[in-house]
């Protein structure tokens, strides 16, 4: 019922958006062009054209919009408005860069007065479709009547979803075994189990949500039986909700539910669109980079000789070993002894360690104020230079332009279990981590934002991880 209604709020609120967008740009025309003399050309061109034109420019803004999680954003607030604020910035400059790269000639000004009026318009799309979703939920033919069976933490956050997303449940208060006068958020405790059958005479079309995940198998085949007597539909928290800590996903292979962890989205077709984006962008940067990398290695060279590329062995996917590329940033006779004690400290004693070596905290896996580093290789390393041969790593297959960090064999002495969970996909040159406060963080942290970045996986997640990348680049901040 949840994943199927949210999927037509989706495609409702996206309709909305793309008439709201047309309609700015309508108006733009208008306010520009008060003689129609544009408009009258514009319908003297090839009709396919013209609606190629439009189709391009409204797919740019919805992916765009899709990129900025905007489809997630239905209950409106500050957060919606200013994703949408970003969102249509992004996409006015988006749409300017491909009309100039297809030679496409657009009038600045409409472009202005359309961007600036998409913002306003967007948003009482947004309004408006919120404003209908909701009135049409509380129609009595649509509303749902729910009761929730059990009063507990699990039963608490059921609720709570249900009453900050658009449902068309209406709740009616829990029901438990004790009669005590208790209530969360207003809704009452209204009886036990066996009040079912008097409830369903007052709420047709009553739904039961059974949330006892601490129930035996027998209490909860006698409510199923119970809601099976009284005819009433009937869903279930599973058992398993509180023993798992990563959350479960749920399939169907024919008629049969399957249940189990969340684990990495990067796999199937996700992975070969994943691999294929790194492929062509690694390609891509490669030649771009060309003439930086080429002169990191020549200041290598004049400076502290050969070698001019550092070789190490790190963990990719699934615990296989791997030679990872870098420009030689240290001495040749540097040894790794500072930065073992480094790593094992920051993973025993989390931020403890991230002070090592700096006043200020040092950036996880870089030491600050390291001795072993070349004058060469601290300006190599502010700019990440240094990290460039990686692209070749990206081009075999060994790592992904973004993922976890690539994991050095003696940090797997000290791993948790659930540490590894992290070495489930191939290792990034940059990633979630790096962009998310990577001065501050403790090992543990870290490791949950690899492991929120493999099970939340998408192409659209990995271009803003970029966009969040380059910044940093620019400012001399590393990867």
């Amino acid at each position: 019922m949840f994943a199927g209604e949210l999927q037509k709020q989706k495609a409702l609120f996206a309709a909305a958006d793309g008439v709201a967008l047309a309609a700015a740009f309508v108006g733009a025309l208008a306010a520009y062009d008060p003689s129609s003399a544009l408009a009258h050309r514009l319908l003297g061109t090839n009709p396919w054209v013209l609606c190629f034109g439009v189709v391009v420019m409204a797919a740019v803004w919805l992916v765009v919009f899709r990129a900025s999680d905007l489809y997630r954003m239905r209950a409106g607030g500050l957060k919606e408005t200013v994703a949408i604020i970003r969102a249509c910035s992004i996409a006015a400059v988006v749409a300017l860069l491909l009309a100039f790269l297809a030679h496409i000639q657009l009038a600045r000004l409409t472009m202005a007065i359309g961007y600036l009026l998409s913002i306003p318009a967007v948003l009482i799309g947004r309004t408006l479709t919120r404003a209908c979703i909701r009135r049409l939920y509380s129609n009595p033919k649509i509303a749902i009547p729910l009761v929730i069976a059990g009063f507990n933490p699990v039963a608490h956050y059921l609720l709570d979803q249900v009453l900050d997303s658009m449902t068309p449940y209406e709740p009616v208060g829990f029901l438990n075994g004790a009669r005590a006068a208790r209530q969360y958020r207003g809704y009452p405790v209204i009886g036990s189990i066996q009040r079912l059958s008097d409830l369903t005479a007052d709420y047709p079309f009553l739904e039961v949500a059974i949330a006892l995940p601490d129930a035996s198998r027998e209490e909860l085949e006698a409510i199923i039986k119970s809601c099976e007597q009284s005819r009433l539909r009937w869903w279930m928290v599973p058992w398993m909700f509180r023993a798992l800590s990563t959350g479960v996903k749920v399939d169907v292979l024919g008629m049969m539910p399957l249940i189990g962890p969340r684990c990495t989205n990067i796999e199937g077709l996700n992975y070969a669109l994943k691999r294929g984006f790194d492929v062509v962008a690694a390609a891509l940067l490669l030649v771009l980079s060309a003439p930086a990398l080429g002169l990191g290695a020549l200041a290598i060279l004049l400076t502290d000789g050969r070698p001019v590329l550092f070789r190490q062995v790190r963990i990719g996917i699934h615990g296989r070993s791997f030679q990872l590329l870098k420009l030689r940033t240290m001495r040749q006779t540097a040894s790794d002894h500072v930065h073992r004690e480094y790593v094992r400290n920051w993973i025993r004693n989390g931020h403890a360690a991230a002070t090592n070596g700096s006043s200020n905290g040092a950036a996880i896996f870089k030491l600050s104020n390291d001795q072993r580093i070349t004058r060469v290789g601290r300006f190599l390393r502010r700019f990440s230079i240094d990290e460039l041969p990686q692209l070749l790593n990206v081009l075999r297959g060994e790592m992904s332009l973004i993922g976890p960090r690539p994991a050095l064999p003696y940090e797997l002495e000290h791993y948790d279990e659930w540490h590894r969970r992290r070495l489930d996909a191939a290792p990034g040159i940059t990633g979630l981590w790096q962009v998310s406060g990577r001065n501050r963080l403790s090992f543990d942290e870290m490791v949950q934002l690899d492991v929120q970045y493999l099970e939340d996986w998408s192409l659209s997640g990995d271009f803003k991880i970029l966009m969040r990348t380059l910044p940093a680049l620019l400012r001399g901040e590393g990867v």
